[in-house]
């Protein structure tokens, strides 16, 4: 008798999001949606400068240079949005709705930005788990702790992270060519400005250059 076949047991399904998330990321699609426009950008940052005082339509319109009739839709959606609110309404005209007439930024978008911030980190968390971080080898943390993008940002208290280090610095100097102080002491500042000084020593008292009558070269 056939069967029919079924997903492997290991197979993971991403877990099902709650009913608060759901609304959080119905509330982060508003937002993104009242923000896809340029213009309404524009609105948004000539509002949001404290005390986030309330302006009459005419007065944005004059600071941000756009026709007032061109505002109504857009000052209509970041109001729904929750990124406005719509402080005084101007009396309708006969078949018309109401004018939005005085217009403020809302503070408490920042509370609801944050309760939308934390649901999408939850639900992409769910949906992609962190991958678990590679395990380093004690030079590996070293140099990476201490160094970043060739340069040396601390000098490490203990003898074994520094020979770590030195041995990264070490390879700045070619081997077979002797080097002057000034030109040892050239190349180890672009590393560690700080103190270059105790780079160059180190590098000799720990043996990776040989210093012989101030001309120095690669061990």
């Amino acid at each position: 008798m056939s069967t029919a076949p079924q997903a492997p047991a290991t197979e993971a399904h991403p877990a099902a999001i709650t009913p608060d998330q759901a609304a959080q990321l119905a509330t982060a699609l508003t937002l993104c949606k009242a923000l896809a426009a340029p213009g309404r950008l524009t609105i948004l940052g000539a509002l949001a400068v404290p005390p986030f005082s309330a302006r009459t339509l005419f007065s944005l319109a004059a600071q941000i240079a756009m026709p007032a009739a061109a505002l109504e839709r857009d000052l209509r959606q970041l109001a729904e949005a929750g990124l406005i609110k719509i402080v005084e309404w101007a009396a309708a005209q006969p078949g018309h709705e109401p004018r939005p007439a005085r217009v403020a930024f809302d503070p408490a978008y920042m509370q609801i930005m944050g309760q939308v911030i934390a649901t999408l980190h939850n639900v992409h968390t769910q949906a992609t788990p962190p991958a678990e971080r590679p395990v380093l080898d004690e030079r590996t943390r070293t140099i990476t702790r201490f160094m970043h993008n060739g340069r040396l940002i601390s000098w490490p208290a203990q003898i074994k992270q520094q020979v770590f280090i030195l041995e990264v610095v070490a390879q700045a100097f070619a081997p077979d060519r002797s080097y002057s102080e000034r030109e040892v002491d050239a190349i180890l500042k672009e590393i560690y400005a700080y103190d270059h000084c105790t780079l160059r020593r180190s590098l000799v008292d720990l043996n990776f250059l040989r210093r012989e009558q101030g001309i120095y070269s690669k061990v």
